[in-house]
């Protein structure tokens, strides 16, 4: 998958940024006002230039969530109703097997009968809430 060009040039901001900044919040104030816009416009701006900043590269990767995919293209925490840093899944799938084997939500909660789809997105490093990995730009493989 191809990442898109605005989320290509905010990895690109973050990972040149750190070469000239000790500090992630002192590169952000250093951005032109353009580019700070971005963070408040661009769905996913800020996770992918703080990417960058780290070093981490975007992974398309294929996980397991529980129901639709939110068309605001986050999660919402339960717990205070704020969003999360993407689309919340149970485990990303790094081989074939994983599909089938229980995840700690359906061990610990119970919920081995609940609806899970397959999705693909954009793996940050990023994490919800309750640890769950969230993905960016995801979409639906297949049910």
């Amino acid at each position: 998958m191809e990442l898109k060009k605005s989320w290509a040039k905010a990895w690109d901001l973050g990972n040149k940024a750190a070469k000239e900044h000790d500090s992630e919040e002192a590169a952000i104030y250093a951005l032109p006002m353009d580019e700070l816009e971005n963070f408040e416009y661009i769905h996913g701006f800020g996770a992918f230039f703080h990417a960058g900043f780290i070093g981490r590269k975007p992974e398309w990767v294929e996980a397991i969530r529980y129901g639709e995919i939110p068309a605001s293209g986050y999660s919402i925490n339960w717990a205070n109703g704020s969003a999360e840093p993407g689309v919340s899944c149970v485990k990303i799938i790094r081989n074939e097997n994983d599909e089938n084997i229980d995840s700690l939500y359906d061990v610990t909660l119970g919920w081995q009968g609940r609806n899970k789809i397959r999705v693909a997105g954009w793996w940050l490093g990023l994490s919800g809430s309750d640890g769950e990995p969230c993905l960016l730009g995801a979409v639906k493989v297949s049910d």
